[in-house]
């Protein structure tokens, strides 16, 4: 039972990163732009705030029946801060297509755990998805159940991570000549995520 819970923390973390976005895109993009010391770094951090988001959206599902309205808050918040992220990226990407340098990143841990803290949108996914699980039967919400579910997430966020680093090192001559446009890829994709949450929430 106990195991059973690790692979289901690792598939869901796995699934929901594997869509191109804002963590994995970055992730490549450190591996060409630094190199890939400095991506496992980052990719180690982001991880870190995933177990912490993990614990914070299971918190969350344990409010809701109480507080209904605070899954609302915490996705009303995040469709601010995508669009804003949006806006940063592309802009960045623009002023930069002008540039022929790349920003040296000194510490990718740091950078890691400051660009996961601001994915908002995976405390209300793993809170979710853990109550469906728990719904289903296919959980339980025990202290020792719910910090294995943890350490699952935190894996499979690292291996889904690891893998877009691998392909971005294996790709690096061919995206190379692409890299300056991953800031804009990454903008169009939080900008996109922040129209589609906000259909969503408000029509």
């Amino acid at each position: 039972m106990i195991l059973s819970h690790l692979v289901l923390g690792f598939v869901t973390s796995y699934v929901g990163y594997t869509p191109p976005s804002m963590l994995n895109i970055t992730a490549s993009k450190i591996t060409i732009e630094n190199n890939k010391k400095i991506a496992r770094q980052f990719i180690l951090g982001a991880s870190v705030v995933v177990l912490i988001q993990v614990f914070l959206g299971i918190l969350l599902a344990s409010l809701i029946e109480e507080y209904p309205q605070l899954i609302m808050w915490v996705k009303q918040i995040a469709v601010i801060v995508f669009a804003i992220l949006s806006f940063i990226f592309i802009y960045k990407g623009v002023s930069k297509s002008k540039e022929t340098t790349s920003k040296e990143i000194k510490n990718g841990f740091l950078f890691g755990l400051s660009l996961s803290s601001i994915n908002m949108f995976s405390i209300p996914f793993f809170a979710i998805a853990h109550s469906s699980f728990v719904m289903h039967g296919w959980a339980m919400s025990g202290l020792t159940c719910t910090s294995v579910f943890g350490i699952g997430t935190v894996l499979g966020t690292f291996a889904i991570l690891s893998s877009y680093v691998f392909l971005a090192h294996k790709l690096q001559g061919k995206l190379l000549a692409y890299s300056k446009y991953f800031n804009i890829l990454i903008g169009i994709i939080t900008g996109l995520v922040a129209i589609y949450s906000a259909v969503k929430l408000y029509f």
